[in-house]
């Protein structure tokens, strides 16, 4: 018995034995065939089983609107490119590389045709023709060739510089040939995020741009070009970027994308182009080399409105942030340090009327106009009719030697107080309200090249360097009864639509001058527009009161033409600044007249009337009906409260009733309901785009439109038959 369980132990022995050195043979076998035959497929295994690290990238903020309207925001275009040499790409082996080859080749032939016809719809501006030549081009491309794309990233069209939407490379990604697996195809995309600005160039060198010109790596930081809000606010605007891997087709985010916040502003579109427009046409008129205008809200010290312009090569005025020979800083109305001249002058006379230094009904001695002071000649453009002139006439005839008398004898026995107070009252403050922004500059008793005749220079706008942002600020002090608000040209940030943090309107001063400063100011500022032969005189305005100065700045670099001012004069709303560089003419005779027409415009704005107001509620008028969608349009009628027999109109705006309507002699509307046939060309004749589009689009056609109002012209004649596919252009007018 025992020997047979001995006999039983040995042979499972002997069979366990066998079973491990067989298992080890089949191991040591499979890796060596793994080694040898199956190399190049396990290597191709492996790398989608590698993990790959990627950065999300955050979307940037938006810069909007003091309403919310968007002024900036992040877009996205595209290059679309094939790579016929894409194969090289892949570890396959010889033999697979060849039926892969072989395989594309047979796609290509057989699909190039209607791929080039789809190409021509979604890209009229070429022909089948001119694709089928263009990439029968790239096909037959030799490696190595040097010609001008080369075989790697040859572009889907022959415009190589030209971007499409998103729409646009959609479409292109079903037709023949690009809607095959990219190892097919060698279709791909470069996408180009670009900073779009919703209104052209309104505003444009405040609201600055971000461009990002060479993509960072761990070595080497990403090389950006930043300007204006988008760079003052970058670290709000720019968010934070994910991580995420891939595990073969698997995403997981480790890190979650922060996306940036957005930026409202104080700007108002509306007030924007009102002041750019009669900037540009001022400048135009006056052949000014650059100029520039600041709108602020009196009450909130909010920037309505900041544009610059300057001259370029071909006589035109644009808005940028480039330097150019005109446009030496990047944002003139914040940045351009220039001694201010006249407009000055009220700043130096109210801290003498505040000081009680002088009377706003006293009179100084200005002689014919021509002062030897401190070894220096000072002289008025105009000559006085009196030798004597009152405070409130130095002021409203712009007289630099009364200013002067004035100054020089109030503090030259102590031009530090005069210093001191040009200090607080803002003109050495710089508001950092953008990076450009620049401090103002004046010489002070310390200073080591401080000499006497400074004072009497500070006093008519001279030895000193300010901004426009920096006068205004002042002026709209005065315009609020002395209250000095900071200016504000950012109100808020948000996020998803919430605000995240506000900025609420600052108070830098809330008495900056006494009272009856600052009414003696106002009334000589007014004095300055409606007096008779005043230097203002050409800002006096019917339609709305205005008070203001002018200042002529004489440079050798072009002379500073200004006018700077609130309105309406009794309860000031808005104060704005123009000024102009220009060797013709002074402040009275160009900025003067750019002020009145914008203050006649925004106050205009100011004054329109709600639309029921202008409702007629005894006569009846029939509007002017375009064809098309006539539920939506007897939806609008009903809303207007216009009585129309709607009978044979559906009232679902999912299948809505189309045709057309028209009005009798008595105003009465009546619907002429139309058949809509599938498959055959519609008339879309005086349609507008949406319902126009909506048709063309139904029968199975493409649509490319022009212009705007009503359509036209339709290059497909209506009643033939619609060809699924096919592109129609329309051509739309008023």
């Amino acid at each position: 018995m025992f020997t047979y369980k001995k006999n039983i132990i040995r042979r499972f022995k002997t069979l366990l034995i066998f079973g491990f050195s067989l298992w080890a043979l089949i191991i040591v076998v499979k890796a060596i065939i793994i080694i040898t035959l199956e190399r190049q497929y396990w290597l191709d295994v492996s790398k989608n089983a590698i993990v790959y690290n990627r950065t999300i990238e955050p979307r940037r903020g938006d810069i909007l609107s003091d309403n919310g309207e968007l002024l900036v925001s992040n877009m996205i275009k595209y290059r679309l490119y094939l790579n016929f040499d894409n194969l090289n790409d892949y570890n396959y082996g010889d033999k697979k590389k060849k039926e892969l080859r072989e395989k594309k080749d047979s796609i290509w032939k057989s699909g190039i045709d209607s791929l080039c016809s789809g190409l021509a719809n979604i890209f009229p501006q070429w022909t089948k023709a001119d694709f089928m030549k263009h990439l029968s081009t790239g096909v037959n491309l030799k490696r190595g060739d040097k010609s001008r794309y080369g075989r790697k990233k040859y572009p889907l069209y022959p415009n190589h510089q030209l971007y499409v939407t998103y729409t646009q490379y959609l479409e292109a990604s079903k037709l023949p040939i690009l809607r095959e697996k990219k190892i097919h195809s060698g279709f791909f995309v470069e996408e180009y995020m670009y900073r779009k600005k919703f209104f052209g160039s309104l505003a444009y060198s405040t609201l600055g741009d971000h461009k990002v010109l060479s993509k960072g790596n761990a070595k080497k930081p990403a090389t950006v070009d930043k300007h204006g809000l988008d760079e003052k606010f970058d670290s709000i605007l720019r968010g934070r970027p994910g991580i995420m891997h891939t595990e073969k087709e698997k995403e997981i985010v480790d890190v979650p994308v922060i996306h940036g916040m957005d930026v409202q502003t104080t700007i108002n579109v509306e007030m924007q182009d009102i002041c750019e427009k009669a900037l540009r046409d001022g400048l135009t008129e006056f052949g000014s080399k650059a100029g520039w205008v600041i709108l602020m809200e009196v009450e909130s010290g909010d920037i309505k409105a900041i544009v610059n312009l300057s001259q370029v090569e071909d006589g035109n005025y644009v808005e940028t942030y480039e330097a150019s020979k005109n446009n030496e800083t990047p944002n003139h109305a914040i940045a351009d340090l220039r001694e201010p001249g006249s407009i000055f002058k009220p700043i130096a006379l109210s801290i003498a009327l505040d000081d009680k230094k002088i009377g706003e009904h006293d009179s100084v001695r200005t002689h014919n106009g021509t002062l030897f002071m401190h070894g220096r000649y000072i002289s008025d453009a105009v000559k006085p009719k009196r030798k004597w002139q009152t405070v409130t006439e130095v002021i409203q005839n712009s007289s630099n030697v009364g200013m002067a008398l004035i100054i020089d004898s109030a503090y030259r026995d102590n031009p530090e107080r005069f210093t001191d107070r040009l200090v607080e009252l803002g003109m050495k403050t710089n508001y950092n309200l953008l990076e450009c922004e620049r401090t103002p500059t004046f010489r002070t008793p310390k200073s080591r090249l401080w000499s006497k005749p400074d004072l009497q220079a500070m006093s008519r706008g001279y030895a000193t360097s300010q901004t426009a942002l920096n006068m205004i600020t002042f002026y709209n002090g005065i315009a609020n009864k002395g209250v000095r608000m900071a200016p504000r040209l950012v109100k808020a940030i948000m996020k998803d639509g919430e605000v995240v943090e506000k900025y609420d309107p600052v108070v830098l001063d809330d008495e900056m001058l006494s009272q009856s400063t600052v009414a003696a100011i106002t009334r000589m500022l007014k004095a300055v527009v409606n007096e008779k032969r005043a230097t203002g005189a050409r800002a006096k305005s019917h339609k709305v009161s205005i008070a203001g100065k002018t200042g002529t700045a004489l440079n050798n670099k072009g002379n500073l033409l200004s006018f700077c001012g609130f309105f309406p004069v009794d309860k000031p709303e808005y104060t704005c600044i123009v000024q102009n560089i220009n060797n013709n003419g002074g402040g009275g005779s160009t900025s003067a007249v750019i002020f009145k027409e914008i203050a006649e415009q925004i106050m205009a704005k100011s004054e329109r009337q709600p639309l029921e107001n202008a409702k007629d509620t005894i006569n009846t008028f029939a509007p002017i009906i375009k064809r098309g969608n006539m539920t939506a349009v007897d939806y609008i009628l009903d809303k207007m409260d216009i009585d129309v027999d709607n009978s044979n109109i559906s009232s679902d705006s999912d299948d809505p009733t189309w045709g057309a309507a028209k009005s009798d002699s008595t105003g009465q509307i009546t619907y002429e309901v139309r058949e809509l046939n599938t498959g055959i060309v519609p008339n879309v004749i005086g349609m507008g785009a949406k319902d126009a589009i909506y048709l063309m689009q139904r029968a199975g056609l493409k649509v490319t439109i022009s212009g705007y109002g009503k359509v036209t012209s339709q290059s497909l004649t209506a009643g033939h038959k619609a060809t699924k596919g096919t592109h129609v252009r329309l051509t739309l007018k008023p």
